[in-house]
């Protein structure tokens, strides 16, 4: 029997992650699931006028609440996978640290978005359908594969901009990179998994804002011969940006989830 990969093996860890994940993370999707509704019964009840809702604006909405999901899902499910004591039910699985990688991969990565996602689409749609006075205008599954990744407002030619620099598959790879990191704090903080989280992600967003901000002042200071030459610079800098965040997620991605299935390996109990 192989090692490193067993299909019979694998099968029974994701056996063992389904039922850890119904019970340690099904009422945090019901929650979730159920905030959708709540705000269509607050619409529903507050709306005087006909001002629908539209479908971009809720995918918007059911899109961060998904990641919200995919955030808390590794300290549900995983966390006490890095405990020496607690975790010895995780250490004693009867699988490889590659299929216990692979398993958490796909429940925090794919079940878990496509889990919400669907369930909330299919909530959104029926809540759409509801004859009379509606506060959800169309439907939201219609925006799901039309979303750009930059929206620039500056000027009506930047509107082509937003066209030429959007990116195969850029959100997934965006949103991927951000729960990667989420996987791997998850195996290095004991406590707090999620908050200490978000304050590395604070602090190191501030950094990066206060380098755009810097990097803006630089841009206005210099001295562009016409508005022509402006738009120009302004356009190749908003591509450069874009394509080096898309690069970036794409490389954190890979990083963060090597260094967990490493944390996994090396990981004493």
């Amino acid at each position: 029997m192989n090692k490193t990969f067993d299909i019979k093996r694998f099968g029974n860890v994701l056996r063992h992650d389904a039922l850890s994940y119904l019970q340690n993370f099904g009422w945090t999707l019901v929650v979730l699931l159920a905030i959708p509704i709540l705000i269509w019964s607050i619409l529903y009840v507050n709306m005087d006028e006909p001002d629908a809702l539209m479908n971009n604006e809720r995918y918007g909405f059911l899109l961060v609440l998904a990641i919200i999901a995919m955030i808390l899902a590794p300290s549900r499910l995983y966390k006490n996978a890095n405990d020496s004591r607690k975790g010895i039910q995780f250490a004693m699985l009867p699988a490889s640290n590659m299929e216990k990688f692979l398993s958490m991969s796909i429940y925090c990565l794919i079940v878990t978005p496509l889990l919400y996602l669907v369930g909330a689409v299919a909530i959104d749609s029926i809540l759409a359908l509801i004859p009379g006075k509606n506060p959800y205008g169309g439907f939201v599954f219609e925006s799901i594969f039309s979303t750009n990744l930059v929206s620039i407002e500056l000027d009506p030619e930047f509107d082509k901009c937003a066209q030429e620099i959007q990116l195969p598959l850029s959100q997934t790879f965006m949103n991927l990179s951000f729960v990667s990191i989420f996987m791997f704090t998850n195996m290095i903080f004991k406590k707090r998994k999620v908050s200490k989280t978000i304050g590395i992600l604070l602090l190191i967003g501030i950094a990066l804002m206060i380098f755009c901000i810097r990097g803006v002042i630089r841009v206005e200071n210099i001295d562009f011969e016409t508005t022509e030459a402006m738009r120009e610079y302004s356009l190749l800098l908003v591509k450069r940006i874009t394509y080096t965040l898309y690069t970036c997620s794409i490389l954190i991605s890979i990083i963060m989830l090597y260094l967990t299935y490493y944390k996994i390996r090396k990981q004493k109990y």
